[in-house]
């Protein structure tokens, strides 16, 4: 009973779903999820197979870099497609009261600003950890780059959160 709970609540927070998901919308997400799964699945090992490759070719840094640059473009489509696709099927719509929809896009807006601050931290961290593999002499435009580099990312990562999901919200009166 708990996995389930816990596999809605994920469902929900991750598509921005605010109303209870009934069964046509649990079986088109597994499915969706599922085809996901196995794309990533398919397309990972022949993308770290390329990366091999370029190791044994070129240097090591620049196989590092296409295979961090490559599976983060992967799952960033694969992910997008899939939101495309579920939205044109209409499984993240969420059907709110008319008396409800105020407070349900307050929620919208909390939950696009968490998320960009959460993607903020993350960037913010990954540049530290790289700017301190590289050994670079932090000065006043290091520590800037880190900072805007994080805002920016993190603004428009809880902007895109926020839009989609108010923009699944949809008014019923009833």
């Amino acid at each position: 009973m708990t996995k389930e709970k816990l596999r809605n609540g994920l469902l929900k927070f991750s598509y921005g779903i605010s109303s209870p998901i009934d069964e046509y919308q649990e079986k088109q997400l597994d499915h969706l999820g599922n085809s996901a799964y196995l794309i990533l699945t398919l397309v990972t090992p022949f993308l770290l197979f390329v990366a091999v490759a370029l190791a044994l070719v070129t240097t090591y840094q620049i196989a590092f870099w296409f295979a961090i640059i490559s599976l983060f473009a992967l799952f960033i489509i694969v992910s997008w497609y899939f939101y495309i696709v579920a939205v044109r099927q209409g499984v993240l719509v969420n059907e709110v009261d008319s008396s409800e929809l105020k407070g349900k896009r307050k929620i919208a807006i909390r939950r696009g600003i968490i998320t960009g601050i959460i993607f903020a931290l993350i960037e913010c961290l990954t540049l530290v950890i790289i700017y301190q593999n590289y050994s670079l002499n932090w000065n006043i435009i290091t520590v800037l780059t880190v900072f805007i580099g994080s805002l920016l990312v993190g603004l428009i990562a809880g902007t895109l959160t926020g839009v989609i999901a108010w923009k699944n919200l949809k008014k019923f009166n009833g």
